[in-house]
């Protein structure tokens, strides 16, 4: 269950000495009682995040035909402009430890590049029982990202179709269009 709220304080239950922590959630109390349904008194796991907003489905489009017009322009498949293009502005996955998820593989990072369900941005090679081996950090899938995440993904690659003479959106446009995206 996902809710959106705001964090409103903390007191200490005096009978059991434990923390108690009160958010504020803009729903009928009815609707999240239901939402809380068989959870009482049960142990839970609890994740607290700052909110962002998704980014809207037209951000991750307009990227998708900017990565197709730099691969014509550059003469590379679109995979390859689009885990290029991730790795400078896109975000690092972790895993549920908190670190950096990485891997390690004997595949060169020219063909890494090309795979399409999966992004990853170069870390280190190193020489292993006299092979080389590569290891990448794996980057989040653009469908995860929030508005923030993807207005930056987008302003790099605006940048670089500027740079190639690729027409794009104006910035009054693209000012428009983030703001849509709920940008602040």
């Amino acid at each position: 269950m996902e809710l959106k709220g705001t964090y409103k304080g903390i007191t200490v239950d005096y009978r059991t000495h434990s923390t108690l922590v009160t958010f504020a959630i803009p729903m009928p109390p009815a609707e999240v009682e239901k939402a809380f349904e068989g959870l009482y008194e049960k142990e839970l796991n609890i994740k607290v995040t700052e909110y962002s907003p998704k980014r809207s489905l037209n951000a991750n489009a307009y990227f998708h035909t900017l990565c197709r017009e730099l691969a014509n322009k550059l003469n590379e498949t679109e995979p390859f402009i689009k885990n290029r293009l991730i790795a400078i502005a896109g975000q690092t996955d972790f895993t549920e430890d908190g670190n950096v998820w990485t891997i390690k593989t004997n595949v060169p990072v020219d063909k890494m590049w090309q795979q399409e369900l999966l992004h990853v941005k170069p870390v280190k090679t190193k020489i292993e029982n006299g092979n080389e081996v590569y290891f990448y950090a794996v980057m989040r899938p653009t469908h995860t990202y929030t508005v923030k995440e993807m207005s930056r993904l987008i302003e790099a690659t605006v940048e670089e179709c500027k740079e190639q003479g690729i027409p794009t959106i104006s910035d009054a446009d693209m000012e428009r269009m983030l703001n849509a995206w709920g940008r602040q």
